[in-house]
């Protein structure tokens, strides 16, 4: 009787789930973004959902929800109808939260990974009127001054703070961290001489270091980038298998049915290599990625052991 019940329940679940993808989506999905509107995550989410958009018939609608280095948006996320019709898109700080911060949720289990959207490099900048000429030099600045050198970014936990003090790691220097409430007033400062340096992310640094505002030491990418030719990485200038990338990937709450978290996966990996989507992405200063939920999983467990890693070894805490 129980063999015949339990038959029963798993063969009404797998039908409701199979009417539920034949159906989906029916009407529109919300795309929730924990970051700021005008930000690089925000720019790069409202590009894809206008692409999944026409692609899924229904509008994908953009909320943000930012705040607390992206744990309001996430906590919002984590709590909504696991349907398929709300869709977190979130920054590399859903990694660094758990290492730093006490949360409300639980980013490994509460969320089924669909895609790693897109990938841009850090790039460590200083002001164009900085004597500091090359990497090689801010290294000797830091070493002859300790605690003088100064790197700013938009605030505990965000991908340039971790990205600083990775390298203040590898690089055995002392250099001050200087967070802001956001990456516009980083660079106000950077430029004006208020601070030493900033490890940037590129897409927003490049009309600065085109327009002679700011020099680049060096890039956090695997290889060198091709906007930025002749900037050494820091793995090939004495840092090997120094590679960080800011990103951004997509989302759904656990409990999601199977045969949408399947749709959406492949609607998420395929709508960024579109050829209008990935002009616009690129044309944001981002890299394409769009790749499997089990690819996604594997660069996230990865992540989040880098920076749970870096964080117990630097006692870094956000208060």
């Amino acid at each position: 009787m129980w063999k015949f019940l339990k038959a029963a329940i798993l063969m009404a679940v797998c039908a409701a789930s199979a009417v539920a993808a034949a159906e989906y989506p029916d009407h529109p999905i919300k795309l929730i973004i924990s970051n700021a509107p005008g930000g690089g995550t925000d720019i790069t989410g409202r590009i894809i959902a206008e692409g999944l958009s026409k692609k899924l018939g229904q509008a994908v609608v953009v909320e943000n929800h930012p705040g607390a280095a992206g744990i309001i948006g996430d906590g919002i996320a984590a709590k909504a109808p696991a349907d398929g019709y709300s869709i977190l898109y979130d920054s590399a700080s859903f990694t660094v939260n758990p290492a730093i911060r006490k949360l409300s949720y639980d980013p490994v289990n509460d969320f089924i990974p669909l895609s790693l959207s897109v990938t841009q490099p850090n790039v460590l900048v200083v002001a164009a009127s900085s004597p500091i000429k090359t990497l090689q030099d801010y290294i000797q600045a830091a070493k002859d001054h300790p605690g003088k050198i100064t790197f700013g970014s938009a605030g505990i936990g965000t991908g340039q703070h971790m990205t600083g003090e990775l390298f203040r790691q590898r690089a055995h220097v002392d250099i001050l961290h200087v967070p802001y409430k956001a990456g516009a007033a980083v660079y106000v400062d950077l430029i004006g001489g208020q601070i030493t340096s900033y490890f940037a992310n590129l897409g927003s640094a490049m009309e600065y270091i085109r327009s002679g505002k700011l020099r680049a030491l060096a890039v956090t990418s695997a290889q060198r980038n091709p906007r930025l030719p002749n900037v050494p990485t820091l793995s090939e200038s004495g840092f090997p298998d120094f590679v960080v990338y800011e990103w951004a990937g997509a989302y759904v709450p656990k409990g999601t049915p199977p045969a949408v978290v399947d749709q959406l996966s492949k609607d998420f990996e395929s709508v960024v290599h579109q050829e209008q989507v990935k002009k616009a992405l690129e044309v944001a200063g981002v890299d394409v990625v769009g790749n499997s939920p089990t690819d996604f999983r594997k660069f996230l467990d990865e992540e989040f052991k880098r920076w749970n890693d870096l964080a117990k070894a630097n006692n870094i805490r956000a208060q």
